[in-house]
């Protein structure tokens, strides 16, 4: 770019040599000088303009590129952060699964270590602080059995009666009500769950792993209750 302004620098320099002695027509020699030295100087002029136009274009585009490698960077991560948070929910589903599948090792301790999973894995998908597991006799409207993970559940049986049939959970002012799909010998289980994230518990895939974990709860209770028996 700068040799084109050398050129038209030298040019310009050179005028008068070059038009040394001649006229056109009316214009004298000092007005050609003038008007090719003028010429000469508009050319220099358009050229920078031309260039700082191209210029401009290319920093607005090398903005554009720049703003899309971060989108497409950020979509990645968000992409790779899904893919983790699927996996890591589905290997918890497996973990229940696999240890409700071979019965002849359902020990009282192993039980109680199934329930502690299936809690630690509702508090993981909806992001909770606590949650607990109530079983509840449909009949009489009385605890069966209550699995505590920390802190103390104060949900009232009055209010879990809502919950059920067709409408397997409930949102109560902090607390999320999931119950089982349905009733084993006349109990339901209820998964409570307080101090949630919002986002999370919105998700329909969330809210049917925790219709889930609430179901094979109460399988579990079920079959340890026919097993005391």
């Amino acid at each position: 770019m700068y040799w084109i302004y050398l050129i038209l620098f030298i040019l310009a320099v050179l005028v008068p040599d070059i038009m040394d002695g001649r006229s056109y027509y009316f214009l004298s020699e000092t007005h050609l000088e003038e008007i090719s030295i003028l010429l000469l100087g508009m050319a220099g002029f358009f050229i920078f303009i031309f260039k700082e136009r191209q210029l401009s274009i290319r920093e607005t585009e090398n903005v554009q590129d720049k703003r899309k490698l971060f989108r497409a960077n950020k979509d990645l991560a968000e992409s790779y952060s899904y893919i983790g948070e699927v996996n890591r929910k589905m290997e918890i589903l497996m973990q229940i699964a696999l240890g409700l599948n071979d019965r002849s090792d359902l020990t009282k301790s192993k039980e109680k270590e199934i329930y502690n999973t299936i809690l630690a894995a509702s508090n993981s998908i909806v992001k909770a602080k606590f949650s607990c597991l109530r079983f509840v006799d449909m009949k009489d409207n009385k605890t069966q059995k209550e699995v505590l993970n920390a802190g103390s559940c104060k949900i009232r049986n009055a209010e879990l009666l809502d919950v059920g049939g067709d409408i397997n959970i409930k949102k109560n002012d902090d607390v999320i009500i999931v119950s089982s799909l349905k009733e084993i010998s006349g109990v339901r289980c209820y998964l409570i769950i307080q101090r949630y994230d919002e986002a999370e518990s919105g998700s329909a895939n969330n809210q049917e792993m925790l219709k889930f974990l609430a179901s094979q709860a109460l399988f579990l209770y079920s079959y340890m209750s026919s097993v005391k028996k």
